[in-house]
């Protein structure tokens, strides 16, 4: 508190410097004649009159009468009192109460709005805040345990499994998302929307390749619901994959009619279909192509507006670590929200260095793609076990915040070990 009442002290004399000498300097004004202005104003009055007369304003006689007031109204207006003088002032007696008054009234308001622990409160705010986002994490791995251990005594709980497989799905923790998914199907938890985020976990878990299982639970998920606009979505990348580029754009162009002409997904998909269609050869409806240029398609939802040319490089220092066959993952997410990945790419150590490009058509859900977000996270990540969650050991580079409208060429090294 020390440190605090001193600085009070400095703030109340700073004040006192900025109030006191005004105060303390006497101000004697000139003596100013009562009369005088009085005759400055009606002569500046009788000189209108007169040009208001030379350019034909007023005739003789108004002219004759407004200026007989004026001399009758300046008779009347003179005073034989002399000079009206003003005495000089001094602050002294207002300096003598604003000395006291200043640092007794500073101190008062703050006992009754302030608080002598203030400096300590504050202090305790910024180390409640920075332990928030800790203390959050903690009670979500808290829960995710206690929702385990009851699953463990009580193993046929099909909302209990849904609920910690979503809860994985939405942490990232894909490959234990996929046990929990098991799980519900073994329940008979079998719904469109549970067998769609099964097969996104499933291929998240494999760095956005998708397999000839994930694919069964698309083909299933579809055909308990035919509308399911992420299930189509992901079946399309699915046949896309596998160079079945045919199926794919069937399966995306069911998707593109269920979304909304004015919405972000539309341009994207659509976009999506044009490059199948260009692997197949078939040339592109010069109408369709101009409903999704960039000229026709605000920038913010231009699938060609935000495109990254990444180039990946390891670093020499840790080539030791590193085997050809190490799975690289290469991808963009946002940099604030969702930790889904926007893009993805995947490699081999023995690929390095290698340039890829992310781009809106990588985009493995409606809504998240690299245009929907001001800021991204763009990194690259060697993982021996293939898995696309980073885990102890794994090898990584990043740059963040990157703005995608902005940037178009990156340079990330692999020169960091995840601990």
């Amino acid at each position: 508190m020390t440190v605090f009442w001193s600085l009070a002290t400095v703030m109340v004399v700073v004040a006192l410097l900025f109030v006191l000498p005004p105060l303390l300097r006497k101000r004697e004004l000139p003596a100013v004649s009562r009369d005088e202005l009085n005759t400055e104003v009606i002569k500046a009055q009788l000189a209108e009159l007169d040009a208001d007369l030379a350019a034909g304003k007023l005739d003789q006689n108004q002219y004759a009468t407004a200026r007989t007031d004026l001399e009758q109204e300046l008779l009347y207006d003179l005073n034989t009192t002399g000079p009206a003088r003003h005495e000089p002032r001094s602050g002294r007696w207002a300096t003598l109460l604003i000395i006291p008054l200043l640092p007794l009234c500073a101190v008062l308001l703050y006992q009754q709005l302030g608080s002598e622990e203030l400096i300590d409160r504050l202090q305790q705010v910024q180390s409640f805040q920075s332990q928030t986002v800790e203390q959050q994490s903690a009670s979500i791995e808290e829960m995710i345990a206690r929702l385990s251990a009851r699953l463990q005594q009580q193993p046929d709980d099909l909302e209990g499994w849904t609920m910690l497989a979503r809860t994985y799905n939405i942490l990232e923790r894909y490959r234990e998302a996929e046990t929990a998914y098991e799980n519900v199907l073994r329940l008979g938890g079998e719904s469109a929307g549970l067998l769609t985020d099964y097969a996104d976990a499933m291929a998240m878990a494999n760095g956005g390749t998708f397999t000839s299982k994930s694919g069964a639970l698309l083909t299933r998920a579809l055909e308990l619901d035919p509308n399911n606009v992420k299930g189509l979505w992901l079946a399309g990348h699915w046949k896309n994959q596998s160079g079945m580029y045919a199926e794919a754009i069937d399966y995306w162009q069911q998707a593109a009619s269920l979304l909304p002409d004015d919405g972000q997904d539309k341009p994207v998909i659509t976009r999506q279909i044009q490059q199948a269609q260009q692997q197949l050869g078939i040339a592109v409806d010069s109408e369709q192509q101009a409903t999704t240029s960039p000229a026709a398609v605000s920038p913010d939802k231009s699938a060609s507006s935000v495109t990254l040319h990444v180039q990946v490089s390891l670093d020499p220092a840790l080539t030791a670590k590193t085997s050809p066959g190490d799975t690289v993952f290469i991808f963009a997410r946002a940099a604030q929200g969702p930790r889904m990945p926007l893009a993805i790419v995947r490699k081999q150590v023995k690929d390095l260095p290698v340039s890829v490009v992310l781009d809106d058509t990588m985009a493995m859900a409606p809504g998240m793609m690299l245009s929907g977000f001001e800021e991204v996270l763009v990194g690259a990540r060697i993982s021996k076990s293939g898995n696309a969650m980073a885990q102890s050991g794994d090898l990584q580079g990043s740059k963040s915040p990157v703005r995608p409208a902005d940037s178009a060429n990156l340079d990330i090294v692999i020169d960091s070990v995840v601990q």
